[in-house]
């Protein structure tokens, strides 16, 4: 197989004919470091040999630095005709991934020059977008590039029914702030308290002289109504000391 950069000069530009040859891709999404394999179906003509050249660009082909992360892999290459005249024969090109390329797509066309008609195939497009689990950088949401994890956020969240929910913190001038559940420690405190000077309540009434009805109380008002009038009650003490 030998370095295509001259013969893909016209490819792109030719007319698709009305029996081209047939160029299909194993994927239609990759990503940096994946290898996408190009399949080129034509008939052989009669020639022991065949020979198709394969060519790649960016998008549209108009930036010819994106261009240039792809270009390196166009190639000619000469294969044997396998069987009989208009037996159906099979060509594959490969190309690996190239990072810088999230949110385009690269184009692949072909071409046969020997052993089938002289045919350009269909033009097969592969969209790139990021690896799964990467922060989104461009294009979030749309139809290329990352489609998920728009915030740049990776882990740290809670898969339920197949979405995630990304625990996310509040600053508050300058300072982070986590969300750590719905009962605060303030609200734990006062209710412990609560529960603390009902049960002092309960087992100190028996040992009073008096006997007194008992009633049942779960409000939480009384036992701090009770706990201030304690307070209130020690104070008035200490200043008549």
């Amino acid at each position: 197989m030998a370095a295509a950069g001259p013969h893909c000069n016209g490819v792109f530009k030719g007319k698709t004919p009305n029996n081209p040859i047939t160029k299909v891709a194993d994927k239609t999404e990759a990503y940096a470091g994946q290898t996408v394999t190009f399949t080129i179906s034509f008939k052989s003509t009669g020639p022991a040999s065949n020979v198709v050249t394969d060519c790649y660009r960016v998008d549209g082909g108009s930036n010819s630095a994106l261009n240039a992360l792809v270009t390196g892999f166009n190639a000619s290459k000469t294969s044997p005709n396998i069987g009989s005249k208009g037996t159906m024969q099979h060509v594959t090109f490969q190309i690996v991934v190239p990072t810088g390329l999230v949110g385009h797509s690269i184009v692949d066309r072909a071409k046969a020059t020997k052993g089938s008609v002289e045919s350009r195939s269909d033009n097969v497009s592969v969209a790139i977008v990021a690896p799964p689990g990467a922060p989104c950088t461009s294009n979030c949401g749309g139809s290329t590039g990352c489609t998920s994890n728009c915030g740049g956020t990776t882990g740290g969240g809670t898969t339920v029914q197949g979405k995630q929910i990304v625990h996310k913190k509040t600053t508050v001038k300058g300072a982070t702030l986590a969300h750590t559940g719905p009962i605060s420690a303030k609200a734990a405190f006062l209710g412990s308290l609560m529960i603390m000077i009902g049960l002092v309540t309960r087992i100190r009434r028996p040992q009073m002289a008096t006997p007194m009805r008992e009633t049942t109380d779960t409000s939480g008002s009384s036992y701090l109504a009770r706990y201030d009038s304690y307070l209130q009650s020690a104070l008035r003490r200490q200043r008549s000391w």
